[in-house]
């Protein structure tokens, strides 16, 4: 816009250098046309302003990182004045989602719609806001600017990247002796319930409120039992104390081994449980869809002593089989608390990420853990470059 009003300047300057060498009525009409072009330009944009609309969509609201997805801004002029300019800027830097385009300029005619399709990526999973930065509408002659609302924020998810693994040391898949063993019951809450009187053990979430209501007293609804092969997964989500890149770092490499244990466990047929600090209770899950949807979206700003919930998690989960951890360090608490729940017969497998002290490692293989360093698997994927 500078560089407009600068040509502009120069332009009614030399008309004047003009008149002032000599006078001439076309020179001065001339004048007058410049000096009024600006007034007519900003009068016809501030008309069609009005008339102006956009409208963003994005397809799909999930994809796998690394991914590209399409975004789309419609922008239509339903008044009889064209706008000569519409600039859309995107923010692009390291963290936020990556577009194809910085900046995108396009011409609007009078009573015509248009669109810009951009791509957007992101290095690391999450959710984001998708929206551009700054739009601008510009009148005829480039010579005024307005900033334009911009459309309402639409959130993509980006999943998290699924990488083979070891085979994890789960049950057998057959159905012998030691699977049997390794059972685990559970309501199927998609069968018919029977009713019986409530009891405290039962919760608030079983109890039958109309039958409650016509008895007049507290009814609980009783489900089948059914039987699953569980795996009890539990990552610390704790708060990560390291530069921003580096945090985000380590939470895509935690995820991406969360993902891909799950879906190596899925695969062997197994049903989930997914124990993270701010995890009320957890469900068993089998749907991989809705598994990776919670994975993308865990966050990892919780407060607490993840060790003390680690203690927690394996006292409730004492004598089960296929535990699977994802720590952020190894510490000595760390071993001490799988030490101390007599972990060899559970079939735990503990996943770590970067630097970890080989004592503390021979210790938890000593006491039967089987440790996984996951920078190491992602490596081995690599190929290797010809030098």
């Amino acid at each position: 816009m500078a560089k407009n009003w600068l040509a502009y300047s120069i332009v009614t300057i030399t008309l004047l250098i003009f008149i002032f060498l000599r006078e001439l009525p076309m020179t001065y009409w001339a004048l007058y046309a410049v000096l009024l072009a600006p007034i007519l330009s900003l009068l016809f944009s501030l008309i069609s302003q009005r008339g102006f609309s956009l409208t963003a969509e994005l397809p799909s609201a999930y994809v796998e990182k690394g991914e590209q997805a399409p975004y789309t801004l419609s922008i239509k002029n339903r008044s009889f004045l064209p706008y000569s300019c519409v600039r859309f800027r995107f923010q692009t830097d390291d963290i936020a989602p990556i577009f194809d385009h910085d900046e995108w300029d396009v011409s609007v005619p009078s009573r015509k719609s248009d669109h810009i399709t951009v791509h957007v990526n992101a290095d690391y999973r999450g959710n984001y806001q998708i929206s551009p930065k700054e739009i601008f509408l510009y009148d005829f002659l480039g010579l005024f600017r307005w900033k334009k609302h911009l459309p309402s924020p639409l959130c993509l998810t980006v999943l998290p990247c699924v990488h083979p693994l070891p085979s994890l040391p789960l049950e057998a898949e057959v159905r012998d002796m030691a699977m049997e063993r390794n059972r685990i019951s559970h309501e199927d809450y998609s069968a018919v319930p029977d009713l019986k009187k409530y009891q405290p053990p039962d919760g608030y979430r079983k109890i039958h409120w109309k039958a409650s209501a016509k008895r007049n007293e507290l009814i609980s609804k009783h489900f089948r039992e059914t039987e699953f092969h569980t795996a009890f997964l539990c990552i610390d989500n704790s708060r990560i104390n390291a530069p921003q890149k580096e945090a985000l770092t380590l939470e895509d490499q935690m995820m991406d081994a969360l993902v891909s244990a799950m879906a190596q466990c899925t695969e062997r047929g197994y049903t989930l449980t997914l124990d993270h600090m701010a995890a009320l209770a957890p469900e068993p899950e089998r749907d991989i869809k809705r598994l990776f949807q919670t994975a993308a979206q865990l966050e990892f700003e919780e407060s607490g002593d993840f060790d003390t919930y680690l203690s927690a998690f394996l006292h409730t989960h004492r004598g089960r089989k296929n535990l699977i951890l994802f720590l952020q360090n190894i510490t000595p608490s760390t071993v001490s608390a799988l030490q101390s729940q007599s972990t060899s017969r559970q079939n735990v497998t503990v996943f770590h990420f970067g630097e970890a002290e080989a004592p503390l490692l021979a210790e938890l293989q000593k006491a039967g853990v089987n440790c996984i360093d996951f920078c190491s698997v992602t490596e081995k994927e690599m190929p290797y470059e010809d030098e």
